[in-house]
């Protein structure tokens, strides 16, 4: 259940360019409101229109303030009797419908309303008292001289002359009736307390049956009696019933706006990402306390080491984004390993040389961005004969692959040179003309034909060009494999 506050009042004040004190119209309908706080009254002072139908509200209240208040309406509320509008005396437009104004409290209700001078429409259609009495409007017209409507018809000389003129009948009738429904109002309140304690009991015996079921002392025999003593769902038009129904709405709501804000998408800033960054941190850090260093890259960063750049030095190279900030970055250099924590991603790498770690050196490029972190050796020849090993390594391969170049170069040269041996031999020439030309067809079929002859030519020529491209490459690869220094061998 919602209460009027100041929140509330400020947004509901966006067509007054959320200014409180000096809003002339107010509404807030539907907010399942149970009271007229007092906030109201302090904060709108100067309202003129005030808008509070469909709540659940029991009592007019904390209204003094609103001095010049035209129009009200508490229609569709809980309300039990009109009070609390003494001080408006601008009072223009009252509209009640639909609430539980009965006829006990009718005579004090219109007792409030008679000193309104400007009270000019009143709404009371839908009450108790202007259902089950008829003389009610003939006794309201003449009560308030100064209405001209009443449930939006419009009262008439002849309408207010034989009102007025019922006037005295009416009051008695009133009185008697309100006396009698006085009476039957205790009667009903003490059934419907026995009613709640009955229904306390009934509940206090299932709950006890239902722990008796569930401890095994009692079995369930048909499952269908139990639903049958369910408890019988309010029906009535009361306010009793209208709190329990709103009650539900309201759980309804509350339940509806959890789960939209659970699926709803969280927004992180810098704040959130610094606090999981510190927690992230201190996990890492513990675990190495412990002594669990495990290799880990939960962030994938690239990274590369260098030992040949600076000698005697190891260079850690990590790749990190350009405009990610340098307060979500953590680094931790030990003698053996390096442990980075990157917007709360571990990189754990274990250090291909032991290092001095108290003297090692952390920064960040201004124009990518990446991580350099740089750790001098203890032992500036330490991890030396895996780097020539891998030097090694690498010759070795050129070699093979020049001299796979080299067999294949002599094989073409091979067949070129046989093509040649055929060509300046006895050679047959005919057929080098097709005879739908004018030429002539090959008569031995075991002589060498010259059309053949130039088609392997050809054929050999374009692949002599071939294993000169691809022979540059493979020298152009090898010396740019020359220059670079190949990767070390942890």
């Amino acid at each position: 259940m919602a209460t009027i506050t100041r929140e509330l009042l400020r947004k509901r004040s966006e067509h007054n360019e959320c200014m409180i004190s000096t809003m002339e119209e107010l509404t807030l309908h539907q907010e399942e409101l149970v009271s007229i706080d007092e906030c109201l009254g302090q904060s709108c002072r100067h309202l003129k229109i005030l808008l509070l139908q469909n709540n659940i509200i029991n009592k007019m209240e904390n209204l003094h303030h609103l001095k010049c208040l035209e129009y009200l309406n508490l229609a569709l509320n809980n309300i039990r009797k009109i009070e609390g509008v003494e001080r408006c005396e601008f009072l223009n437009k009252l509209d009640l419908t639909i609430n539980f104004i009965d006829l006990d409290d009718l005579e004090s209700s219109i007792d409030n309303l008679v000193d309104r001078a400007h009270l000019a429409d009143l709404f009371m259609m839908g009450n108790p008292c202007e259902q089950d009495w008829k003389g009610f409007k003939n006794y309201v017209i003449a009560r308030l001289p100064q209405l001209k409507q009443l449930d939006g018809t419009e009262i008439t000389r002849s309408m207010r002359i034989t009102a007025t003129q019922q006037l005295p009948a009416l009051v008695n009738e009133l009185r008697g009736l309100a006396k009698k429904r006085a009476e039957k109002r205790m009667e009903e309140e003490k059934v419907k307390e026995e009613e709640r304690r009955a229904k306390e009991e009934k509940k206090r015996r299932k709950e006890e049956k239902m722990e008796a079921i569930e401890s095994g002392k009692v079995v369930v025999e048909d499952v269908g009696e139990s639903s049958e003593e369910e408890d019988e769902e309010l029906t009535g038009h009361t306010p009793e019933v209208r709190n329990e129904i709103y009650k539900e709405m309201a759980e309804q709501k509350a339940e509806k706006e959890a789960r939209e804000k659970e699926n709803q998408p969280q927004y992180r800033g810098e704040k959130e990402f610094e606090a999981e960054q510190k927690e992230t941190i201190s996990k890492a850090r513990s675990r190495e306390d412990r002594g669990e260093i495990r290799q880990c890259n939960e962030g994938k960063w690239p990274f590369v080491f260098d030992e040949d750049s600076k000698k005697g030095y190891v260079l850690l190279d990590v790749t990190v984004q350009k405009h990610l900030s340098s307060s979500l970055i953590d680094v931790d250099v030990n003698p053996d390993y390096v442990s980075i924590v990157i917007k709360s991603k571990v990189l754990r790498l274990v250090l291909p040389a032991e290092v001095e770690a108290e003297g090692a050196v952390a920064s960040r490029s201004k124009t990518t961005g990446h991580l350099l972190v740089t750790m001098k050796k203890v032992d500036p020849n330490e991890n030396m004969v895996a780097l020539r090993a891998a030097r090694k390594h690498a010759e070795k391969k050129v070699a093979e692959e020049r001299k796979r170049i080299a067999d294949s170069r002599a094989a073409k040269e091979g067949k070129k040179l046989g093509a040649q041996i055929l060509l300046s031999g006895s050679v047959q020439i005919e057929g080098m003309v097709s005879r739908s030309k004018g030429g002539v067809g090959v008569k031995d079929k075991g002589d060498i034909r010259m059309d053949e002859v130039k088609t392997v030519v050809k054929n050999i020529e374009k692949e002599e060009v071939g294993v000169k491209k691809s022979i540059k490459m493979v020298e152009d690869d090898s010396s740019d494999e020359e220059d670079e220094e190949p990767p070390p061998i942890f």
